[in-house]
């Protein structure tokens, strides 16, 4: 992982983690308001948010604090209906960069640690290259094998 420190691509960071805020805005997941905007050379090839697809079952997760348990969400993830989106407009995804950030009350919130083990292996099995978040200390690339690794250790921890 390394922190953005090129101003340009700070930039081009904050345009980009706008847009996906504001696809965690349309989100109507109780849980997790998440956006993502997936991009390859610089185009947006795909856009997401986290969106039950059995509304009437959202959301059995709701009460569940910590990343486990996925196999009782109904919703779709914000990096797989943005990876589906690019798909079917036949973009190249391979090599693409995806931003995701959570939004609270309408709010950018900072991540905490890569953890979710379906998306990470998703990310890292379609070959995007880089996936960013944004923490306290500034904007976080990750190459997708690491954080696959790393929401796999994550994963793990909370099983202890």
């Amino acid at each position: 992982m390394r922190y953005i420190s090129d101003e340009k691509e700070i930039n081009e960071a904050e345009n980009f983690m706008t847009l996906a805020a504001e696809e965690a805005q349309k989100s109507r997941c109780k849980k997790s308001k998440r956006g993502v905007v997936l991009v390859n050379n610089g185009m947006i090839i795909g856009r997401g948010y986290n969106e039950p697809l059995l509304p009437d079952l959202c959301c059995v997760r709701e009460n569940i604090h910590d990343n486990t348990r996925y196999d009782l969400c109904s919703a779709l993830h914000a990096e797989q209906m943005a990876i589906a989106e690019a798909a079917n407009g036949l973009y190249r995804i391979q090599g693409a960069r995806l931003y995701q950030i959570k939004t609270k009350n309408g709010e950018k919130v900072h991540s905490r640690n890569p953890s979710c083990t379906l998306c990470s292996r998703l990310i890292y099995g379609v070959k995007i290259s880089e996936v960013v978040l944004w923490h306290k200390e500034g904007y976080a690339v990750y190459d997708s094998q690491e954080f696959n690794r790393l929401s796999y250790e994550y994963f793990l921890k909370s099983k202890k």
